[in-house]
């Protein structure tokens, strides 16, 4: 039983290690300080030029900015439903979430579209876009995981600041976000690796380019 267990162990590695081999075998070579400082802007063809500076830019920019969308936004939610959250309305919140985080890329990507369609008209292209689409990623993410450090946080350090006259707002801000930051922090990092690699949400909102553009707000 032992020497299957291993057999297959070497055998579902083989194509991992080959992948590997291979790209590592035909990319390191180009994988220099050119490749990650110039971009594609004037490269054609079969053209043995250009590099990922324009991709590394575009991505950290709309992944920035869907951050800063994001983390408020789950960030308050997951703090009502813990704190606040008792009615009907925290269970459609948590029914609302739930579902999202079902969603597929894609139709973040078609939602943030025909959002910024139906208000700016067709063919709209930009950064800001692209970031609303990974933002409609991240948010349940989000939720999610700061719900889950929140409950974590013992009651008893909650009824030790009322007992001494601590409103509860400041007691959210100053004892239970203090006690959770680092599973807060851990959970939008989950959250940013979740929408990073994201192509297709991109592909629709962002278009392709081949030069830099800083402007989340400026089209192509």
């Amino acid at each position: 039983m032992r020497v299957l267990i291993i057999g297959a162990f070497v055998l579902a590695m083989v194509p991992l290690v080959s992948v590997i081999w291979t790209v590592l075998s035909n990319g390191l070579e180009r994988f220099d300080l050119y490749f990650l400082t110039v971009s594609m802007r004037g490269v054609f063809g079969g053209m043995d030029a250009g590099g990922i500076y324009h991709a590394i830019v575009g991505t950290l920019e709309i992944t920035l900015f869907a951050a800063l969308i994001s983390v408020p936004v789950g960030l308050m939610t997951a703090i009502y439903l813990v704190e606040y959250g008792r009615g009907r309305l925290a269970k459609a919140v948590t029914l609302f979430v739930d579902v999202m985080t079902g969603i597929p890329s894609i139709v973040a990507g078609l939602f943030a579209y025909a959002l910024f369609a139906a208000i700016f008209g067709n063919g709209i292209r930009m950064g800001v876009v692209g970031s609303v689409a990974l933002s409609v990623l991240m948010i349940p993410v989000v939720v999610r995981s700061s719900e889950e450090m929140l409950r974590l946080v013992p009651n008893e350090l909650r009824e030790a600041a009322y007992a001494l006259g601590v409103p509860k707002w400041l007691t959210i801000l100053k004892v239970v976000l203090r006690t959770a930051v680092a599973g807060l922090v851990t959970g939008v990092m989950l959250a940013v690796a979740r929408v990073i690699g994201e192509t297709a949400p991109l592909l629709i909102t962002v278009g392709v380019i081949d030069s830099i553009n800083t402007n989340l707000f400026e089209g192509r």
